[in-house]
């Protein structure tokens, strides 16, 4: 079993955290400096796990919907699951919003490793409801979005603690860092409505 490595998570906590603290910002803070989105980022083949369904663009699971997207894998320790716990609780707080208005993408990291089968168990374990999607695709592009978001790291394990907040549409996307609550995500998800 892979897991997030204590070292690092604690090291990209440290890095977020000395990073909030010269920009004056805490750390699970909005900041859409950092995210300039090209639209051909979103042109990527992605599978959702639970439904099977192959998707020709990351756009066509987005839609017109505000979206929360993070990176994660199955095999994840620490950071995966525990944010996917506070997107289990945002999407209790959004209610009907979720899948006609909300959409969380949840894109793993481990494309080969992260079976639909383990998705849909992931997905199980953290109550996802609709509207909330676990997707894999090719591991070069799922390299190339987390470069587009600014969020790669060649080993997965150290990969940063962020979920990105936006639409399809912008250019801008917001980040939070870190484990923000669930009260910040939605708040800042229903900005993007």
């Amino acid at each position: 079993m892979t897991r997030c490595s204590r070292r690092s998570f604690v090291a990209g906590s440290l890095a977020v955290t000395t990073a909030g603290l010269l920009s004056g910002l805490p750390l699970s803070a909005g900041d859409t400096r950092a995210a300039r989105l090209p639209a051909r980022l979103f042109e990527m083949t992605l599978t959702e796990a639970r439904t099977r369904k192959r998707m020709k663009l990351l756009r066509d699971a987005m839609g017109d919907r505000a979206v929360a997207l993070n990176f994660m894998f199955t095999g994840c320790s620490s950071v995966c699951p525990m944010q996917s716990l506070l997107l289990s609780r945002t999407q209790k707080l959004l209610g009907a919003k979720m899948g006609r208005e909300v959409v969380f993408l949840s894109i793993s990291l481990s494309p080969i490793g992260d079976t639909p089968q383990k998705l849909t168990a992931y997905a199980k374990a953290h109550d996802a409801g609709p509207g909330w999607l676990f997707l894999a695709g090719d591991f070069i592009e799922t390299n190339r979005l987390q470069k587009g978001f600014d969020a790669f790291e060649p080993n997965r394990n150290n990969h940063p603690p962020v979920i990105l907040v936006g639409r399809a549409n912008s250019a801008k996307w917001t980040r939070l860092y870190g484990m923000p609550k669930p009260e910040r995500i939605a708040s800042e998800l229903n900005a993007w409505l």
